[in-house]
C-alpha cells in the first residue's frame, strides 16, 4: 500500500513547536479520540439482560459518525487483539476483522487517515509472518509497532507496509498528536522481537516532543499493573496519556496526573476522551464509557450489511467444509439447554467465581478418578455472553466459546504451588484471562489487597485447609497446565506421564446431550468468596 503526503504526516516532518497559549476570551484548543479494545467479533456479543444484540462494529461506525460531526478532526484508536481469536478467525485469520474496520469510516474504497492500531498479543496467534503481513497490506488504516522488530528475510522485514509506522504525529484541530504504542510479550511468535516496554517510551516521548508532538498518547497493549509502571517511573519524561487494551473491562487509573484508560472487549462499550493541552504539566483529559446497544446507538446499515454477510459467509463454509459436509445450517444444532441462566459473560468470568465456570471445571475434574482440584483459565472460555434459563445451546455457542484447540492435562504438584496458582490468579483484579474458574478448592479473595487465602480442599469427608507440603492431582486446560499466562509454578515438569488428555470441547458436547430436555443447571456454591460481597456462601475454612 502506498500513502500520499495527505494520508500521512510523517513524524520527522514536522519542525519543533510548541503551543501558544490562547486569548483570554478564546477556548483552548482540544481534540477528541474514540477508543476500543479487545475486540474479536465483528457482531457484537448478546446482552445478559437478554435485550438483545450489544457491540460490534456497525455501533461503533455510528457513534464514530455521530462524534465527527462535533469533532470533524476525531482520532479513532484501537489498542489491540482484532484479528484473533473468533469463531470466523479460525477460518479467515482476521480478513473479516480488517474488511469490516475498512469500513469504519463510511468509504471502504478510501484509506482512512484517522483510523490507528497496535498488535495485541493475538495478533500474534497468526504464526504465518506472511499471513499477518497480508492483514497489513488490506488494512486500509495505519498500525502502529514501536517496540517490534520483525525478522528479515531477503533483506526485508517479513511483516511491513507502508502503513506500519513505528511513530507519528498527527494534526487534530490544530494541534499536534504523537503516537506510539507497546504491545505485551506473552506469544512468542519467531518472527517478531519485543524491545523493552519502559525505555521503548521513554525513546519515543522524547523523540515526539523533540519533532513538535504538544501531546503524546502511547497505545498500549499491556497489563494495566504494565501500564502504571511506566507512567509512575518516567513522569514528565513520559507519554501524556495511555489507551490500552489486554483487559477486557472497563478500567481508569490515574498516575502523576495522567490516565491510562481501557473499555470493554468487543466494543460493548468504548472510551471517548477530550484532551485539552496545558502550557504547564501533563494535559486536560475529560473522558466518559459509552455503552454501545442494543437501542442507542443503532447499527450502521452499511457496515452491518458487510457484516451479515460475513457471518453468512462463514456459517455456509464452515458447515460445507465438515467430514462429511453438513447443511448450512450446522452452526444452529442445539447441544444442549440452559437449566438456569449461565453466565459465562467476561466481566463476570474473568472475576468472580460464575457457574458455567464451575461446571466446565467439574468436567475436568471428573475425567481423572485420582485429580482432587480442577483449574481453567478464563482466558480460554470465551463466549463472552449469558445463555438465559431456557435458551439453546447450540454449536455456535460451543465453537465461540472454545476457538482454540482445548485438551485437558494432568498434573501433580504441591500444595504451595496450588496456593501460588491461585495467589497468581487473583492478581490485579481487572478481567484478565488467566483469573481461574475452579473445582475441589474454594479459598478467600480479598480485591482491595489482591490476597488469595484460606485455600481448602473439598473433599468427600468435609473441607480442610491445603498444607503446603502436601501432594496434589491436578486438572487443568492445556494453556495454563503448559505454564503459559505466568502458571510458572505449573509446566510441563508437573504433568502426569501417560495421562489422557481429552478434548475439552468434546466433554462439553457429551455433558449437554447428557443433560437431556431439562438441561444443564450448575450454581455459583462458594467456592471463590470474595470479600467486597456480604452475605453470599462461602465453602473455605478458616485457618
Amino acid at each position: 500500500m502506498t500513502l500520499t503526503a495527505a494520508m500521512l504526516l510523517p513524524s520527522c516532518a514536522i519542525t519543533n513547536h510548541r503551543p501558544t497559549p490562547p486569548p483570554a476570551s478564546q477556548a483552548p484548543a482540544s481534540f477528541t479520540i474514540l477508543a476500543v479494545n479487545d475486540v474479536y467479533r465483528i457482531n457484537g456479543v448478546a446482552d445478559s439482560e437478554g435485550r438483545g444484540q450489544i457491540g460490534g462494529l456497525a455501533r461503533l461506525r455510528t457513534l464514530r459518525r455521530s462524534l465527527e460531526a462535533e469533532d470533524p478532526g476525531l482520532l479513532v484508536l484501537h489498542a489491540g487483539d482484532l484479528l484473533t481469536p473468533s469463531l470466523l478467525s479460525l477460518m479467515y485469520e482476521g480478513r473479516q476483522m480488517v474488511d469490516v474496520l475498512n469500513r469504519l469510516d463510511g468509504d471502504p474504497q478510501a484509506f482512512d487517515p484517522r483510523l490507528f492500531v497496535t498488535f495485541g498479543n493475538h495478533e500474534f496467534d497468526i504464526r504465518d509472518a506472511s499471513e499477518l503481513d497480508r492483514r497489513i497490506d488490506e488494512s486500509q488504516f495505519r498500525w502502529l509497532g514501536t517496540d517490534l522488530t520483525f525478522s528479515s528475510q531477503n533483506g526485508q522485514p517479513v511483516v511491513d507496509g507502508d502503513n506500519l509506522l513505528r511513530t507519528l504525529i498527527v494534526e487534530s484541530n490544530g494541534l499536534r498528536i504523537g503516537l506510539f504504542s507497546l504491545s505485551i510479550d506473552m506469544n512468542d511468535p519467531h518472527y517478531v522481537q519485543f524491545a523493552d516496554p519502559l525505555e521503548t517510551a521513554r525513546q519515543a516521548t522524547a523523540e515526539l516532543r523533540q519533532q513538535g508532538a504538544e501531546v503524546v498518547v502511547a497505545l498500549t497493549h499491556l497489563r494495566l499493573s504494565q501500564d502504571i509502571e511506566i507512567l509512575q517511573a518516567l513522569g514528565d519524561q513520559g507519554p501524556d496519556l495511555h489507551i490500552g487494551g489486554h483487559e477486557h473491562s472497563q478500567q481508569h487509573e490515574m498516575v502523576n496526573g495522567r490516565y491510562v484508560l481501557k473499555a470493554d472487549a468487543d466494543a460493548v462499550s468504548a472510551t471517548v476522551v477530550k484532551v485539552t493541552p496545558r502550557p504547564d504539566g501533563p494535559p486536560r483529559v475529560d473522558f466518559r464509557y459509552e455503552d454501545l446497544g442494543p437501542a442507542d446507538p443503532s447499527p450502521d446499515p452499511q457496515v452491518q450489511e458487510r457484516v451479515d454477510w460475513w457471518l453468512a459467509k462463514h456459517a455456509r463454509e464452515f458447515c460445507a467444509g465438515q467430514q462429511p459436509p453438513e447443511p448450512p445450517d450446522c452452526l444452529d444444532e442445539k447441544l444442549g439447554v440452559a437449566g438456569v441462566t449461565l453466565v459465562a459473560e467476561e466481566t463476570m468470568i474473568r472475576r468472580y467465581e460464575t457457574n458455567f465456570g464451575n461446571w466446565v471445571a467439574d468436567l475436568m475434574k471428573a475425567q481423572y478418578p485420582r485429580a482432587q482440584v480442577a483449574v481453567v483459565g478464563s482466558g480460554t472460555l470465551r463466549m463472552n455472553q449469558d445463555i438465559p434459563k431456557g435458551g439453546d445451546f447450540t454449536r455456535r455457542d460451543l465453537e465461540a466459546l472454545l476457538p482454540f484447540p482445548t485438551r485437558v492435562r494432568l498434573l501433580k504438584i504441591t500444595g504451595a504451588d496450588l496456593q501460588k496458582a491461585v495467589s497468581h490468579s487473583v492478581e490485579t483484579w481487572t478481567g484478565n484471562g488467566w483469573w481461574l474458574q475452579v473445582s475441589g478448592i474454594a479459598f478467600r479473595h480479598d480485591p482491595k489487597e489482591e490476597r488469595a487465602y484460606d485455600l481448602t480442599l473439598l473433599t468427600d469427608k468435609g473441607p480442610r485447609p491445603v498444607q503446603p507440603e502436601e501432594e496434589i492431582w491436578l486438572a487443568a486446560n492445556d494453556y495454563i497446565a503448559g505454564g503459559r499466562d505466568g502458571y510458572a509454578m505449573l509446566g510441563p515438569q508437573a504433568e502426569v506421564p501417560g495421562a489422557p488428555s481429552p478434548n475439552l470441547e468434546d466433554l462439553i458436547k457429551q455433558a449437554l446431550a447428557a443433560a437431556g430436555p431439562e438441561g444443564i443447571k450448575p450454581q455459583k456454591e462458594g467456592r471463590i468468596c470474595n470479600t467486597q460481597e456480604a452475605d453470599q456462601p462461602c465453602l473455605a475454612v478458616v485457618r
